[in-house]
Order: C-alpha cells, then sequence, then structure tokens
C-alpha cells in the first residue's frame, strides 16, 4: 500500500496527466513511475510507454489524441457522474454533492469544467484534507467508473443510451489510444490501495 503522501502525488499525477494537456504532461509521467516502479511495476511501465509515446509527437498532436479519447467517444467521456448516473437528475445531485465538499474545503476549480471531470475529482483527492472522504470517492466513485472507461463495466450514461445508433462498447475498444494504459495504471494503484478484489475483467 501507499502511504497518504504518496497516494496525493499519485492523484496529482494522474490529474496532469488526464486533463486537457496544457504544460506538465510528460513531468507528471515519470513521477509517477517513480513513485509506482517499486509497488506496481506493470502500471509503472504503462506508464513510459505513455511517456515515450506523448514526448515522440510533434506539437499539438497529443492534444488531438486526447480529444478523441476523451471528448469523440462516448465510453470514455471524462465525467464521473455521466457514467454513474447518466444525463438523469441523480448526476444533477451528485454535482452539487461535490461543488459543496469542493467549497468546504476551499477547493477551486476551473470555472470552465464541471465538478465531476476525472481531473478536477483526482486534484481535490490530492488536497483533501478528508481522507475518509478521499477514500469513500476513489473506491465507490472512481473504482467503478474506470470499470466502465476500460472496457469491464456498463456505463449509465453510454451502455443505457436510448440511442440506437450510439456504439457499442465492443466497438469502443478498438479505439484505445495510450490514454487507456494510463486509465489502467490509475484502476490498478486504486484497486491495490483499496484492496478491491478483480471480479471484473474484460472478455476475451
Amino acid at each position: 500500500m501507499y502511504t497518504e503522501t504518496e497516494m496525493r502525488s499519485l492523484y496529482q499525477c494522474f490529474a496532469r496527466i488526464l486533463e486537457y494537456p496544457a504544460g506538465g504532461t510528460l513531468q507528471a509521467a515519470i513521477k509517477a513511475q517513480g513513485l509506482l516502479i517499486d509497488e506496481d511495476p506493470a502500471s509503472a511501465a504503462q506508464l513510459k510507454e505513455f511517456h515515450d509515446y506523448a514526448a515522440s509527437l510533434p506539437p499539438g498532436r497529443l492534444e488531438e489524441v486526447y480529444t478523441g479519447t476523451f471528448d469523440l467517444d462516448a465510453a470514455c467521456h471524462p465525467y464521473i457522474g455521466y457514467h454513474l448516473f447518466g444525463e438523469t437528475y441523480k448526476r444533477s445531485v451528485f454535482l452539487v454533492g461535490l461543488k459543496q465538499r469542493y467549497s468546504a474545503e476551499g477547493f477551486v476549480f476551473p470555472e470552465n469544467e464541471l465538478p465531476d471531470h476525472l481531473a478536477v475529482i483526482l486534484h481535490f483527492l490530492a488536497t483533501t484534507h478528508d481522507e475518509t472522504q478521499a477514500q469513500e470517492i476513489a473506491r465507490d466513485a472512481l473504482l467503478p467508473v474506470l470499470d466502465r472507461m476500460t472496457g469491464r463495466a456498463k456505463s449509465e450514461g453510454f451502455d443505457e443510451d436510448e440511442n440506437a445508433e450510439a456504439p457499442k462498447a465492443e466497438e469502443e475498444s478498438e479505439k484505445r489510444t495510450q490514454f487507456h494504459g494510463v486509465l489502467e495504471a490509475l484502476r490498478s494503484v486504486l484497486q491495490n490501495q483499496f484492496q478491491v478484489l478483480t471480479v471484473l475483467e474484460p472478455s476475451a
């Protein structure tokens, strides 16, 4: 298991990697590798692969890959409430609850972003002083959504979409990018930290 300080650093690194690229992505990948190399070498290798890939891209290409992965792929939308509740009243309640938690701790997130964006929540987990609350959010909200984003489970916002033309998870799996490896690494970190049994694995 990781110490509280290590987890805060890991949350911060994954937040940097999984937010829209604006500088600091490569440095975060390197730092996360160092934190994971002994405890979770497979995840460290995934982050190295991501780093090497991102470092090899021409200017502007990583941003395009990010948009293609998270903005244009419904199966991988980076909004936790979307996957947990779909576009329903429950998601609105979830968003309000997150705002209240952020406000209570003086946490400020970008005005142009929703409070349930994956990177926003990770930044919050890196700074909150309420360890119990951090564990609840990571275990009960992030992990189930990461199962969906990595193709292991259904999303209320995607698989239950009434739009018959919406692509299915199997089709989306063919669109994997290096960011999916980052999501796998984050999922592994949370599973190990909270000792969650692996009961959902992708079908062969």
